[in-house]
């Protein structure tokens, strides 16, 4: 059985802080993985992204990756 939205977000939560990094970009089969899906509706990802905006988390869906980050400024642009 497909993991929950709030097991994903935990999973994601739990990578990025794990391994001390504030963005990854992730393979779709490694997000699949991550999500324990093999399909994904749009609903799922819609609700996903909901819960992931509330715990301060942003996710972008690419055609070859999803981009997961931490919702604060991590890499300011230099100043002149």
């Amino acid at each position: 059985m497909p993991k929950p939205v709030n097991d994903v977000v935990l999973d994601a939560q739990h990578l990025l802080n794990s391994k001390g990094l504030d963005l990854v970009t992730l393979t779709w089969p490694e997000f699949y993985k991550l999500s324990d899906r093999e399909r994904m509706k749009e609903e799922f990802m819609s609700e996903l992204s909901k819960q992931l905006k509330a715990a301060s988390l942003l996710i972008a869906y690419g055609n070859a990756t999803v981009i997961l980050a931490k919702d604060y400024k991590f890499a300011p642009l230099p100043r002149k």
